[in-house]
């Protein structure tokens, strides 16, 4: 058995206390990087009811639904499979108001575009001051759609910016005041060039809140 003298038995414990601090110390960086990476901001888009039609495989659009539903705002389903359409009474009545946020992906929407179902859902929701965002895939024909349902004089000459299939697009009728006490209609649009859906989370709620659009 080694005997060690006084000194030896400090350095041996100074150096088994760096090693210690050394592995704690490595560690740190990840955990700390995880606990205060910075959410999306939300407060404008709580402010919506936030719906989406669900029968897709679009990976982007998935994410980005699914990470609203992990805590951030509450989401509802629209169904538009077989037998029922997105002009059925049921979804008419819920998304024709001016706080509803509707989410489809791009190629939801593209094959959509002619359908006089979907442009008797989009004129309801959009003449009521209702937004509709598209998110992966085909996103330029959200335009397309939005121009087919004859909605706010929407012609392919007027839709800016210009038709491009960004991660996310977006069309909203948005309300001012006139001076005279009345209130005029005009278009806001949106193209987001993100896949990350924490930023695409963030610039809806910059769109709404009228910092970009």
């Amino acid at each position: 058995m080694p005997i060690y003298s006084t000194r030896k038995l400090i350095l041996l414990f100074l150096v088994s206390v760096l090693i210690g601090l050394v592995a704690v110390v490595g560690s740190l960086p990840a955990v700390n990087y995880y606990n205060h990476s910075r959410p999306p901001n939300i407060g404008a888009l709580r402010q919506q009811i936030v719906y989406y039609f669900g029968e897709d495989s679009n990976p982007l659009f998935n994410r980005t639904v699914t990470r609203l539903g992990t805590g951030l705002v509450p989401v509802i389903r629209l169904d538009s499979s077989p037998g029922l359409t997105p002009a059925s009474n049921q979804t008419l009545k819920m998304t024709g108001h001016s706080d509803s946020f509707v989410i489809v992906s791009g190629d939801w929407i593209a094959k959509r575009v002619s359908d006089n179902q979907t442009q008797t859902f989009l004129y309801n929701l959009l003449s009521k001051g209702g937004k509709l965002v598209a998110v992966g895939g085909p996103t330029h024909t959200l335009f397309d759609a939005v121009i087919a349902s004859h909605v706010g004089n929407q012609t392919s000459a007027t839709i800016f910016p210009q038709p491009a299939d960004w991660p996310c697009t977006g069309f909203w009728l948005k309300t001012t005041m006139l001076k005279n006490g009345g209130t005029s209609l005009y278009p806001s649009y949106l193209s987001q060039n993100t896949t990350d859906p924490d930023a695409i989370i963030d610039g809806w709620n910059s769109w709404l809140t009228g910092v970009t659009g």
